[in-house]
């Protein structure tokens, strides 16, 4: 489904080099200096600051590799957000003490300075963009796409990556808040595990399938706004968890009907059996694409824009290719 009206350009990301990522930290580890009651002081660590540039590996494994090369335990190191594997990205991370540089094929680490904050996951303003479609059939809808998209903003829909190369996290995360955990275990061990009862899988895992339900409740509830309404929402939608108050507004209600119809209600987040407990949240439903730009060359398309955090660059291609 499709929020803008306008023709597709088709067209595909065919090589790492077309989808580039460069995440935007918060200012404040790049402060120089901090005030103290004595006056200003210059900032020095014990922090090392580094920005982090990868290449067909996911931000967890460059992550790993980097504390295997110095030896450091897992909460040394500090980082904002996860970057895909099929891309080249750039993001800032912190680690405890100093560091060399590091030059590989596939990771890159440059020393920037010194921090006296560890980063945090989600301490980050958004992520910049600059991604090539090749093979594009008709780049002559470009202009219209990308106007209606500056005017009419964006659905803010979690990525299918969200989902899982086996696009099934979510049902995963269904039957184990139905009750059903051998259904549950049987699509995990699809997966190449053998396990034998959930309880031997991690809890972080565990909540990993849940949020996967929560976020695709939240875009089936954005799929029926988008087709019934023409104008952007920038309220904010509920990610069902727990402790979520579900009211009497418009997305309170489809959610309502979606949780009716798979047979969950709200206290199914909380499973004791499991010592689970997955707290609700909220979710933009729109988002504004801002410094949006674009170049033609012969059959492919260069679009550069920047994202908020947590928004999908894929949703927005969506919207521009119409490849379903």
């Amino acid at each position: 489904m499709y929020w803008t009206k306008s023709k597709g350009t088709g067209g595909a990301v065919l090589k790492e080099e077309d989808f580039v990522v460069d995440e935007i930290p918060l200012r404040k580890f790049f402060m120089k200096y901090s005030r103290s009651g004595g006056g200003v002081k210059v900032v020095k660590g014990p922090y090392a600051l580094a920005l982090l540039k990868k290449k067909g590996i996911t931000t967890k494994d460059a992550i790993k590799f980097i504390q295997r090369k110095f030896n450091l335990k897992k909460d040394e190191i500090g980082y904002a957000g996860l970057k895909d594997k099929f891309a080249v990205t750039t993001q800032y991370i912190t680690i405890k003490g100093d560091i060399d540089d590091i030059k590989t094929d596939r990771v890159e680490l440059t020393k920037i300075g010194h921090t006296d904050k560890m980063m945090q996951v989600g301490e980050l303003i958004g992520n910049r963009f600059t991604i090539t479609l090749r093979n594009c059939k008709n780049t002559e809808n470009a202009p219209a796409a990308i106007e209606e998209i500056k005017k009419r903003a964006m659905p803010n829909y979690f990525g299918r990556q969200r989902f899982g190369s086996h696009g099934d996290n979510h049902e995963v995360g269904r039957l184990i808040l139905s009750g059903d955990y051998q259904k549950a275990l049987d699509l995990i061990n699809k997966r190449g595990n053998n396990k034998k009862n959930l309880n031997e899988i991690s809890k972080k895992t565990l909540k990993f399938f849940i949020h996967a339900y929560q976020s695709f409740l939240f875009n089936k509830v954005l799929d029926t706004y988008v087709s019934k309404y023409s104008k952007p929402c920038f309220k904010e939608f509920p990610l069902v968890g727990y402790d979520t108050k579900l009211k009497n507004g418009f997305a309170s209600q489809q959610l309502k009907k979606l949780m009716e119809k798979d047979k969950i209600n709200i206290k199914n987040f909380s499973i004791r059996s499991l010592s689970l407990r997955c707290t609700g949240s909220s979710r933009s439903a729109f988002i504004k694409v801002t410094d949006m730009s674009y170049k033609i060359e012969d059959n492919s398309i260069i679009l550069t824009f920047t994202l908020p955090k947590g928004s999908y660059a894929t949703t927005l291609l969506n919207e521009i290719t119409k490849n379903n």
